[in-house]
């Protein structure tokens, strides 16, 4: 029997913090699940102590009462046959989990796209059978637990893409905002998914490429020009690419404008206390 003809009823899983998510978005978050073209059932996880998606997102699974669960952001809105195009492909494919894509990438290959930044910020898509994927997300990761979950999902019981089905919104309070990326996350995350994936072993340079030059962004955004440009030759060293070239130049660029800007001001500074 296809997934359409058993007309399933879909759970939600909608994780909020109240400190990071302004209460009017999740209210279009909720509005957008319930206008879906198939039945749903809502589930939203108040995390008041901030422990975390990962935290409120297994919470969310484990009250879910059906078959097919997907999980929404608070922040994110849905288009409203985006449940029912998914448990369609899904049918046709018997795959376990179905997420944004127009590839026909395999569970390794799509394991690749996310460790290189060729695909991402997929969570709001996310549409998992539980009878052929037992997966939880990692709650001890600060970063990327989402891609892990989608990794072990894949892994487990295949993949399947569907084109965008959802709007994905940003705002100045984020929850990103304040989480904090480092090389030792980097290693981590790198270490689980290849404890998942062993084939995952061969991305290993544009992966550490990919996660240094965004860790070098960072600092360059920060003002931290000499840190950024660390991460940056790092990135070099990890796999030679002219991303992380373009970048280191534009930051030595930014330090060499910052640097003497700030002595000068100095200098007046110096010169009205005379």
């Amino acid at each position: 029997m296809s997934v359409a003809d058993t007309d399933p009823v879909v759970t939600v899983v909608i994780p909020f913090c109240e400190t990071y998510t302004p209460e009017a978005m999740l209210t279009e978050a909720i509005a957008s699940a319930d206008e879906q073209t198939v039945e749903t059932a809502v589930v939203v996880v108040e995390d008041e102590d901030e422990r975390g998606p990962a935290w409120a997102r297994n919470v969310g699974l484990e009250r879910a009462e059906t078959r097919y669960v997907a999980f929404l952001d608070a922040d994110d809105i849905w288009h409203s046959d985006k449940l029912q195009t998914q448990l369609a492909e899904m049918g046709r494919t018997g795959a376990a989990l179905c997420v944004d894509g127009d590839h026909g990438w395999s569970p390794v290959e799509f394991t690749g796209a996310l460790l290189t930044g060729e695909t991402h910020s997929l969570t709001s898509s996310i549409l998992l059978d539980t009878e052929q994927a037992t997966v939880r997300f990692d709650e001890s990761l600060e970063r990327r637990e989402d891609h892990l979950f989608m990794i072990e999902a894949a892994t487990e019981g295949g993949i399947c893409f569907t084109p965008a089905t959802f709007e994905g919104r940003t705002h100045e309070d984020g929850f990103s905002k304040y989480v904090e990326t480092s090389p030792e996350q980097i290693d981590t995350f790198f270490e689980r998914v290849v404890g998942v994936v062993p084939e995952a072993a061969k991305f290993e340079g544009p992966y550490y490429r990919t996660a240094y030059t965004y860790l070098g962004r960072r600092h360059h955004f920060d003002g931290a020009y000499g840190a950024a440009a660390g991460y940056y030759l790092r990135a070099l060293r990890a796999d030679p690419s002219v991303i992380p070239v373009g970048a280191l130049g534009l930051t030595v660029l930014a330090a060499l404008y910052a640097y003497p800007a700030r002595l000068f001001r100095r200098v007046l500074a110096g010169g009205t206390h005379e």
